[in-house]
Parts: C-alpha cells; sequence; structure tokens
C-alpha cells in the first residue's frame, strides 16, 4: 500500500465499517451512502466556491471577456462590409487581444489545483467506502444510464451518478450565493471584487 492508500483507508475506514460491517458482497447501505455523497458533494462545492472567490479576479475576467467579444463582433463587422482598412487596424490589436483572452482563461484556471486535490480524495475515500458499482441511491423517477431495481420501479444511483446529481444541484446555488456565477457574463458585475 502506498502512503495514499494509507490516508483512503484511515480516512474511509469508518464509513466504510458503518455501511458493510461484516463485508458481505453487494450490500448497500442506501440512507447512510446517500447523505455521505451529498455532504462530500457540499464540502467541495464550498471548497471550490471560496477559492473562486477569493483567488479568481472576476471582475477582470469579465472585462476581457466584453473586450474579446466586441474585437470579434468588430472584425466579423468589417469583414461582412468588406471594409479591409478597418480590418487591418483590428488585426493589429490581434495579439494583445489574445494575450487577454489568455489572462482571463488562466485567472480563472489557477484554483483548479486546489480544488483537484480535495476533489480526489474525497473521491478516493468515498469509492472506497461504498465501493462505487452498488447502490448508493435510489430514484423514484428512470433516468438514462442508470441500472433499474428487480421490480423496475426505481433507479440504482451508483456513486458516479448520485455525486454528479449532487454536485450539480448544489453547485447552481452556491455559485449565485458566492457571487461567481458572473463569470460566464460579459459585463462585468458589482460588489467587491479584486
Amino acid at each position: 500500500m502506498t502512503f495514499i492508500d494509507d490516508i483512503i483507508h484511515f480516512l474511509g475506514g469508518s464509513l466504510h465499517q458503518a455501511c458493510n460491517p461484516n463485508n458481505l458482497p453487494n450490500n448497500t447501505c442506501v440512507p447512510l451512502s446517500t447523505v455521505s455523497v451529498f455532504a462530500a458533494a457540499l464540502m467541495l462545492s464550498l471548497i471550490a466556491m471560496s477559492a473562486n472567490r477569493f483567488l479568481v479576479n472576476y471582475k477582470m475576467v469579465a472585462n476581457y471577456r466584453r473586450e474579446y467579444m466586441n474585437w470579434m463582433n468588430a472584425v466579423r463587422k468589417a469583414r461582412k462590409d468588406g471594409d479591409e482598412k478597418q480590418l487591418d487596424k483590428l488585426m493589429k490589436r490581434q495579439t494583445a487581444v489574445m494575450k487577454m483572452s489568455s489572462r482571463a482563461t488562466l485567472e480563472q484556471l489557477k484554483t483548479y489545483p486546489i480544488t483537484l486535490v480535495p476533489f480526489y480524495l474525497i473521491y478516493a475515500i468515498l469509492g472506497y467506502a461504498l465501493t462505487s458499482n452498488h447502490a448508493v441511491a435510489y430514484s423514484p423517477f428512470l433516468i438514462p444510464f442508470a441500472a433499474l431495481t428487480p421490480g423496475g420501479t426505481a433507479a440504482v444511483l451508483s456513486l458516479f451518478f448520485w455525486y454528479l446529481i449532487c454536485s450539480f444541484s448544489i453547485s447552481i446555488p452556491l455559485s449565485r450565493i458566492f457571487g461567481v456565477a458572473a463569470a460566464f457574463q460579459m459585463t462585468p458585475t458589482g460588489g467587491d471584487s479584486k
């Protein structure tokens, strides 16, 4: 075992023991596993939103994206109108505009190392503790690509599917609360950003 495996087994051992104390094959502990994955998704979303809120300058990102879109629209208009003089003038700014676009992208990517390590660690702990190929949650309605219960009345959600559902349903409202949803808009928002 490696050092990482030791950490995963240490941190996931109690959840694994609570879910499957007798190490039975195909054992599920649906209420506990469902809540555990939801709590993990909430914690990871809070980490990601906090990192985005405090490390990314969204005002600068929105300004740079708006400037890039304005430049692209001006280039399209000059090409459509056949205005070679205006197009040459715009193409002289191409390098500067591309640098701004790259800088905006890099600004948003700087939180990935901070969020990727906890994601890997928590997902690995949950995978060890809950054995990702068994039911972690049940859905009362059918979901594409999800297995069905033997009676066909509910969809069986694996760790992957349930985490995806939890993550999306948590991160969308949290992004609004933390004010990081503005990154996808072209106009800068008010508020105190860097």
